[in-house]
């Protein structure tokens, strides 16, 4: 089944003239009842400091926190700033449910676990369109071009169609605020990262409000054989139309030319355990100069279009032409000599894998949307509807040299680089084309005293066709759905419970033929509580997630008969708790169990690599004595996980000091120092196997130079 532009616009045209006539003819809105839904903006500009904003997120209308049935975090970009913020993963360790760097320092990817489940690959969203990836075939965003980031746990298929099951970032870009304002800064690190950035907004003698964020930074550190540069420009454009119709338009290029980094895809033994020469080196590079390299260049078209109808109509349409090019080589780690989980010879040999690809990506996305408020006997109904459609192509080349013809090894205690490799032998060469055509509905209903239900439901088709080696093709159909109900109580207390049902299309075959979307569904229960008269919000969840169609079974011989559990409860607290005092925090205590597997024999058992235990408390004071002074601390427990789905190597936990300081000197000017691992606590974020594990990111000092205007 292929799926057209011309029948997408027939689709959306047909969404909009199919809303209920007691929608579109409504009888004069009762003042009483709309008052108590009406939200300043979109819910996608600055946080500002809220810790209940409103969001889109969770529901695709302008939501406070407290309303949607599922738990959600935002993060505004003065929380980015006050981490001097290399990385969107570096901003995550005080979110509950979240577990980000789950590989430890990688200066080319975000990499989250929301839930118990990675979400890089199909939980990524840029103002609510996705940025999806397979392979290497991604996007790369940096953290200074955005105004907020937020985080959904658990399912959201029924407003984005396919995603991860535990959850989803979505991104929201920073846009023209109409202002005539801006922002530059100056930063270093301890490990020889230099940037600077520039952020500013204007408008125009027309009335044409603009805004250009930049970035251009030197990196180096971590192992990497030579320095490299990230850069990234990003101007956008807001007007409105006579029609009084709102305009965005929004550009970003991206620009990476660097070396890998150490510290990944080194032996369980060696690492997590001392073995006779004790340990390897953190900042250790398995790599040769002459092979390592990663080049990406990436271009983001996007815009935003609204308008609001006298009937009281609004129509939202959001599009994205996204492209990327990515070359990289690497020759990387995979156990010791004969591919051994302990030393085979005096020299402590590690066999080494010599890799490379080139990949394009090309991606357009476009959601297009109708909401509207009616009444019907003493019962709100916010109702919304829209059609989305996902349109991702990939041409990838894989080549690489394992055994038996294996790159030349290395030795970890006395690395001499140089040795000739073989030639990479390519064996995938493809071209992947996905599309994802969704109908979707929902309607939030308030009544009596501070009910709220939350329905949705939508029917997603998903093509799939792969040409070249190999090649395959599937069509799948899925619906997905959700109900959630919340009472809004005194003294600001909503408990809610919500029900939701995904589906996450999979690329790449089996031993049967083409692999179909995994299923699943989450029960989700909890309490919400923004104290009256203070800006403080505590989320309580409790969630279960059951995820079916896992792809399991050696290689050349996988099946989908793979099922995994995650179930678990979740602490999260953001608060000022006086006028000088703020307090940050989270804990998260899950369970997560395979149940179904082609290995019978590691059923009951956690997956690799999945902490089921963390802990985080970060406290920032306004020290009274120096005005402009405020001073932070905080602490991360990541628990303990496994190495291997049999469960016999532990990887152990870590405990992380986080400090920092910042000084206001007045006239727009800020100093800001952040420190993350403040004691360069040496530990493994996580092993897949025991001949790949990963250590986490050392000490990362920070210092940047602020001025505002």
């Amino acid at each position: 089944m292929k799926l057209t532009r011309a029948r997408l616009l027939g689709q959306t045209t047909a969404i909009a003239l199919c809303l209920p006539g007691a929608v579109l003819a409504q009888d004069a809105a009762d003042p009483m009842l709309l008052g108590r839904i009406e939200l300043e903006g979109t819910g996608t500009g600055p946080v500002a400091g809220q810790t209940n904003p409103a969001t889109q997120a969770g529901s695709k209308t302008a939501t406070p926190l407290t309303e949607i049935p599922q738990s959600v975090t935002v993060i505004g970009s003065e929380r980015i700033a006050a981490q001097n913020a290399a990385k969107i993963d570096e901003i995550l360790g005080y979110t509950a449910g979240v577990a980000p760097q789950p590989y430890g320092y990688d200066s080319d990817t975000n990499w989250v676990v929301i839930r118990g489940f990675p979400a890089s690959a199909t939980g990524v969203f840029q103002d609510g369109l996705a940025h999806y990836s397979y392979g290497f075939g991604g996007f790369y965003i940096d953290p200074f071009t955005l105004e907020r980031v937020e985080v959904l746990k658990g399912p959201a298929s029924v407003l984005y169609g396919g995603a991860n099951p535990g959850g989803l970032l979505n991104y929201v870009s920073k846009m023209p605020t109409g202002t005539d304002d801006g922002m530059a800064e100056l930063g270093v690190d301890e490990n020889g990262r230099v940037w600077a950035g520039a952020d500013q907004n204007g408008v125009t003698a027309g009335g044409l409000r603009w805004r250009l964020v930049s970035k251009l930074a030197r990196t180096d550190g971590y192992g990497a054989f030579d320095d490299g540069v990230h850069g990234v420009i990003a101007p956008s454009l807001s007007f409105t139309l006579d029609g009084g119709t709102d305009v965005t338009l929004m550009a970003s290029y991206t620009h990476i030319d660097e070396d890998h980094v150490g510290g990944a895809w080194l032996p369980y033994y060696g690492t997590v355990e001392d073995i006779g020469f004790g340990r390897i080196d953190r900042d250790f590079n398995s790599g040769e100069p002459a092979l390592d390299w990663y080049r990406r260049d990436q271009l983001l078209l996007s815009s935003i279009v609204r308008h609001q109808f006298d009937n009281g109509l609004t129509l939202t349409n959001t599009s994205r032409l996204s492209w990327s090019d990515v070359d990289e080589s690497q020759v990387y780690g995979f156990g010791y000599a004969g591919y051994s989980p302990t030393p085979t010879d005096p020299d402590n040999t590690l066999a080494r894998i010599f890799f490379q690809h080139q990949t394009e990506t090309l991606s357009f996305l476009n959601d297009t949307r109708v909401e509207t408020v009616a009444n019907f006997g003493g019962t709100e109904h916010r109702l919304l509807a829209g059609v989305d459609y996902r349109w991702f192509r990939m041409d990838q080349v894989q080549a690489s040299v394992a055994w038996p013809d294996a790159a030349t090894g290395i030795s970890v205690t006395n690395p001499v680089y140089g040795a000739p490799q073989p030639d990479p032998t390519p064996y995938i060469d493809q071209r992947i084309t996905q599309q994802q055509l969704g109908l979707y509905v929902q309607d939030q209903i308030r009544w009596g005293q501070g009910w709220i239900a939350t329905l949705n439901g939508r029917f997603d088709v998903v093509d799939l066709e792969a040409t070249g080696t190999p090649a395959y093709s599937s069509t799948d159909h899925e619906f997905s759905w959700r109900a959630g109900i919340a009472r809004e109580l005194a003294r600001g207390v909503t408990p809610y419970l919500s029900y939701a049902t995904f589906f996450n299309p999979q690329i790449g075959t089996s031993s049967v033929g083409a692999l179909y979307p995994e299923t699943g569904q989450q029960v989700e229960a909890g309490v919400k509580w923004a104290p009256e008269g203070m800006n403080a919000l505590f989320t309580l969840a409790a969630f279960e997630i059951r995820r079916e169609g896992v792809v399991t079974g050696p290689f050349n011989a996988e099946t989908q008969l793979g099922e995994v559990r995650s179930r678990g409860v979740e602490l999260e607290a953001q608060a000022e708790l006086t006028d000088r005092l703020r307090l940050l925090g989270q804990v998260t205590a899950m369970d997560v169990e395979i149940t179904e597997d082609a290995d019978t024999a590691i059923v009951g058992n956690t997956p690799y690599a999945t902490i089921e235990r963390q802990a985080a408390l970060q406290l920032a004071y306004d020290l009274p004595q120096v005005e402009g002074l405020t001073v932070t601390g905080g602490i991360r427990y990541l628990g303990r996980s496994w190495a291997d789905n049999e469960n016999t190597l532990r990887v152990p936990d870590a405990t992380l000091f986080d400090a920092g300081a910042s000084y206001d000197f007045g006239e727009g000017w800020n100093m800001n120092l952040a420190i993350a691992n403040l004691t360069d606590e040496l530990y493994v974020a996580s092993c897949e196997t025991a001949l790949s594990c990963f250590y986490g990111e050392g000490r990362r000092a920070s210092l940047v130079l602020r001025k505002r205007w």
